[in-house]
């Protein structure tokens, strides 16, 4: 199953248990009218009494069978089978108590209660629980059906079964016109959570290069500097620079200088994609990468792999050639000196320096200094 379809079954879920949660008080209370004012508690009270349970325990159910959290789709099926079964349940002993009514002339006097209750129920179904089309159709089916039997068997009855046929007929239609609204509904949720999804993508992501943005940068960092503080796990920071860009500006023009940060962000995204790294253009030509669980030793070694890289590969542009060097800055986090993420960017920003003032294309790092 689909994570899509997965979502539409999770929204599903919530819908039937937060439509279905009060509605079995209905059932109860309908019971007690009819059966109050046709006097079965004093002449069935056995039944009457084991009907006012029966449907408190349904109603109890309903609210007591919670919706399943951070589930699959199969379970959220298991759930929505299971809670249908709880309604199906209810309108059907509703069903029999209509059908009784009907048949037993105790019930003369609350016979228009009870078909009145049916109407009304048959009509809540088909607006309110219209998620589920054929369970909905069970649901209306075994409040009616068992009604309309007596109202067709005896003739004084025919213009009621009539006019519940009619009527079941509005009933249908409005749960089918209700389903199609719900699907709907679903589907603009989609489009509306896809939309949000984009824009919250869009927001982390450098539009010119794909790679992460300088704000999904600083967030990643501070989040991972947060949790090294706690766990005491290593982290360390690449910055990079290419070294004397304005020139491939200033010669070739702007185009191919986009061209070419696209190249070396495509590079360094190769280079550094694996668990915890996120690499992101910071501005300019400036570059970063955080390593979450990466000590200094290891990231020396590929920061210098990647220098290497583009010094033997040049990068081709329109049929140009352009000779790129990048000075890079290395840190790794230390609680003592660095404190913050602030700390460890202006660490490995100073390393940045250093290869710039030491003739750039060059790998630098900075050896923490103790306050």
């Amino acid at each position: 199953m689909s994570p899509l379809q997965t979502r539409r079954l999770a929204q599903e879920v919530e819908d039937t248990y937060r439509r279905a949660l009060i509605g079995g008080a209905f059932y109860l209370a309908a019971w007690l009218v009819v059966g109050f004012y046709a006097g079965t508690f004093t002449r069935y009270p056995a039944i009457s009494w084991s009907l006012v349970l029966l449907f408190l325990g349904l109603a109890a159910a309903r609210i007591w069978h919670r919706p399943v959290r951070d589930v699959d789709g199969s379970t959220c099926l298991i759930w929505l089978w299971t809670h249908w079964g709880i309604v199906i349940a209810t309108t059907a002993a509703w069903g029999a108590v209509f059908c009784w009514a009907l048949l037993d002339p105790t019930f003369a006097v609350a016979r228009t209660a009870a078909l009145l209750s049916t109407l009304g129920l048959a009509t809540a179904i088909a607006h309110s629980f219209s998620m589920r089309r054929g369970f909905a159709l069970a649901s209306i089916a075994m409040l009616y059906l068992p009604g309309l039997f007596p109202l067709w068997r005896d003739p004084a009855d025919r213009a009621t079964a009539v006019v519940m046929m009619v009527y079941l007929v509005y009933v249908l239609l409005s749960l089918l016109r209700s389903h199609v609204d719900y699907q709907r509904g679903l589907d603009l949720d989609q489009v509306l959570r896809d939309q949000r999804d984009l824009f919250a993508e869009q927001s982390r992501i450098d539009s010119l290069t794909d790679l992460a943005n300088r704000r999904h940068f600083t967030d990643v960092l501070a989040s991972a500097t947060r949790q090294s503080l706690v766990t005491d796990t290593p982290l360390a920071l690449l910055l990079l620079d290419l070294d004397h860009f304005k020139s491939i500006n200033d010669t070739y023009g702007h185009a191919v200088g986009d061209a070419c940060l696209i190249a070396v962000a495509t590079r360094l995204k190769a280079a550094f994609a694996g668990d915890g790294e996120l690499a992101a253009r910071l501005g300019g030509e400036e570059f970063g990468v955080v390593l979450d669980g990466h000590t200094l030793s290891t990231l020396a070694l590929r920061a210098e792999r990647f220098r290497e890289n583009l010094v033997v590969q040049p990068i081709s542009v329109d049929g140009n050639l352009l000779a790129i060097t990048v000075s890079i800055g290395l840190a790794e986090f230390d609680r003592r000196s660095h404190r913050d993420d602030d700390g460890l960017y202006r660490a490995a920003d100073r390393a940045v320096y250093r290869a710039k003032s030491a003739g750039r294309n060059r790998v630098c790092q900075d050896a923490p200094v103790l306050a």
